[in-house]
């Protein structure tokens, strides 16, 4: 299994913008797409947001059958209860359209108010 962090993946301890997390998904989707098991950590990330885990692990679990990706993905180095939620919606809002879509509809209540 390879094994790689995301800060050295990224280049930086920071994952908050959504270009970095374009940066991780495509590096982690070739991988994925030739097979090959990872893990993937988050060892010595000092900052995570939303929108780096929705393009990054939830464009993953757009894109890929999700019992294969959950086959072949490790995500581990994952301290914080708030990150590791952030990573769960990311898949959730990956794996399921019906999610993606009350969400979008949710946030366009929000907006509009």
């Amino acid at each position: 299994m390879n094994r790689m962090r995301v800060i050295d993946i990224i280049g930086t301890k920071t994952a908050i913008s959504p270009r970095a997390g374009l940066l991780a998904y495509e590096y982690i989707a070739t991988e994925v797409k030739n097979k090959h098991a990872i893990s993937v950590s988050f060892e010595g990330i000092q900052d995570l947001t939303s929108a780096f885990c929705n393009a990054f692990i939830g464009k993953l679990y757009m894109n890929f059958d999700t019992d294969s990706l959950n086959a072949l993905l490790q995500i581990n180095g994952i301290d914080s209860e708030v990150w590791q939620s952030k990573i769960a919606t990311a898949i959730m809002l990956g794996s399921s359209e019906h999610a993606r879509t009350n969400h979008n509809i949710s946030l366009g209540d929000i907006l509009r108010d």
